[in-house]
């Protein structure tokens, strides 16, 4: 089994503790998620040992951690590519934005990998997904996909589709069907992004494209059903049948308005001492549970 070069934890038994190590990972990386769900990525990667891993949302890479040492753990050779724009665009937001531009947030990406003791097991492709499609060779398959960005995931499934193995994992986050909002120079922005993962996955396992598995706090883990025989035009229609949907939409208020404090609390320079507070109140409200 490959070692990783970081600083490791030992079990009783003298051996790395690769859990530990996560865990020790997360406390140093900007990670969003929930720590179950990280804990869930990496049992996923060590029971399964993919031999190709698509992740599409990099961050700052705790979830990419999550599974290379879960595949460590489990002895497999697991090799993952992570993309993302590591900066806002006109139509992609972006939580690194206010870590600086693509130069600086890909810095602190490899060197969370290099800490981490996985950099030799992870390609990090930085720009948006469609143009690592245009660039990977023909051989480019995936056995795992993680889909983390920016909710499209119609686009990603269309793209990476037909280069899924039979049975792959696919592991979808922000699917609680939230509503969140935030302040962005003193304009209100809101995020339907929870709310569209939500509507193509359950539409998805209706029409048999995957299968649900499990649901881990707000991330679902699905089987894809058959990726070779694949309808891409019906694909594409139910997608815009679930934008359209977007149209007149009903949410709760408590999750619109807590993450709207939140937001306040990180984009005034006053208030931001009291943003890790604000953020906690937000998981409460929103059923979710910090790591």
């Amino acid at each position: 089994m490959q070692t990783t070069k970081g600083t490791a934890d030992l079990d009783q038994a003298g051996k790395t503790d690769h859990r530990s190590q996560l865990h020790t990972a997360l406390a140093e990386v900007d990670a969003l998620m929930s720590k179950e769900v990280y804990d869930a990525l990496f049992d996923t990667a060590a029971a399964l040992g993919p031999r190709h891993v698509l992740e599409i949302g990099t961050a700052h890479g705790a979830g990419t951690i999550a599974l290379a040492l879960g595949a460590i753990s489990g002895g497999h050779d697991t090799r993952i590519t992570t993309v993302d724009t590591l900066q806002a665009l006109p139509d992609i937001p972006s939580s690194r934005a206010r870590f600086g531009g693509p130069v600086e947030n890909e810095a602190i990406v490899r060197e969370n990998f290099r800490r981490a003791g996985i950099a030799d097991r992870v390609t990090l492709h930085v720009g948006r997904s469609d143009s690592l499609a245009t660039v990977a060779p023909e051989e480019f398959a995936v056995d795992m996909l993680v889909l983390d960005a920016d909710g499209r995931i119609d686009r990603d499934l269309a793209l990476f589709g037909p280069r899924l193995a039979a049975e792959a994992m696919v592991i979808v986050d922000d699917i609680d069907g939230k509503v969140a909002a935030a302040m962005h120079g003193g304009q209100l922005s809101i995020d339907l992004k929870h709310v569209i993962c939500a509507k193509l996955t359950g539409r998805l396992v209706e029409e048999g494209y995957l299968r649900f598995e499990r649901r881990v706090v707000d991330t679902s883990f699905f089987r894809a059903q058959d990726p070779t025989g694949w309808d891409y035009d019906r694909l594409q229609e139910i997608a815009l049948e679930c934008y359209r949907e977007l149209v007149f939409l009903e949410a709760p208020a408590s999750s619109v308005m807590t993450s709207s404090l939140a937001s306040l609390f990180q984009s005034t320079a006053l208030l931001r001492p009291f943003y890790g507070s604000a953020r906690a109140v937000y998981r409460r409200m929103s059923g979710r549970r910090s790591g």
